[in-house]
């Protein structure tokens, strides 16, 4: 049975994962500070949107709701024009929901709340932002086991699922190579797209993309050229220095 597929709506990236983003996966999106790892996962939140009224909700652990409408409306996108179906979570608000208290069950809660979501509103396309900040507010102790516990999780809310995280902290002092998240989450997960910025010249840098994985999806391996212009996001061949 061919799995369904969501579009991302970037140009040459759908083509390059072979289709799009299938339907209900859990995906990583792994790279280091300044890939646009945030930008790239709200364009497909917004695309959605805008194309076909899709509802997507960002949850967002390391900014508030308003800095990152900001930061979006300064790369170009219309936030106004899709309120209604792209929704933002900031820990902020979680945080006064669920207390200060260290004996509620922050991971819970979440739960809870993107469950609501889902049920007033429907849920297509979920952004948590990030891995690494999650792991910190929820506290976890068996990490595997909950991580685990978490993708499953997210796999039976139905919604598709990118799931921000940094490259891991082996990667290269000065930031121009990405490298592959921990272990666990790569065989957790069932997509990884890479982000990396790659140097072209002695003073250029050049952002790439590439499809590590992808369950039930025919995708490319390569790097291409990941270009951002006037709000829009382009995936084309590597450019040559």
């Amino acid at each position: 049975m061919e799995t369904k597929k969501i579009p991302t709506y970037v140009d040459g990236l759908d083509e390059t994962l072979g289709g799009g983003l299938p339907a209900g996966h859990v995906i990583l999106v792994s790279g280091l500070p300044g890939t646009m790892k945030s930008t790239l996962s709200y364009a497909i939140l917004h695309n959605n949107a805008e194309k076909r009224s899709a509802k997507g909700l960002y949850v967002t652990l390391e900014q508030t709701r308003r800095s990152l409408l900001a930061q979006m409306d300064a790369m170009g996108f219309n936030t106004e024009a899709v309120r209604g179906d792209v929704h933002l979570l900031d820990v902020g608000t979680i945080q006064k929901e669920i207390g200060k208290s260290a004996t509620k069950p922050w991971i819970e809660f979440l739960r809870r709340t993107l469950t609501t979501k889902k049920d007033i509103d429907g849920v297509d396309l979920v952004v948590i932002d990030s891995l690494e900040a999650l792991e910190v507010l929820a506290k976890f102790e068996d990490r595997r086991t909950e991580l685990f516990q978490l993708f499953e999780w997210l796999r039976d809310l139905g919604a598709t699922t990118l799931v921000l995280t940094e490259a891991s902290p082996e990667a290269s002092f000065f930031g121009l190579e990405a490298a592959p998240p921990r272990k666990d989450e790569t065989f957790l997960a069932d997509g990884i797209i890479e982000l990396k910025m790659h140097p072209i010249s002695d003073v250029e840098v050049q952002r790439r993309v590439r499809v590590v994985k992808m369950r039930g999806s025919n995708h490319k391996t390569g790097f291409h050229a990941l270009v951002f212009e006037d709000g829009r996001f382009q995936v084309t061949s590597v450019i040559s220095p």
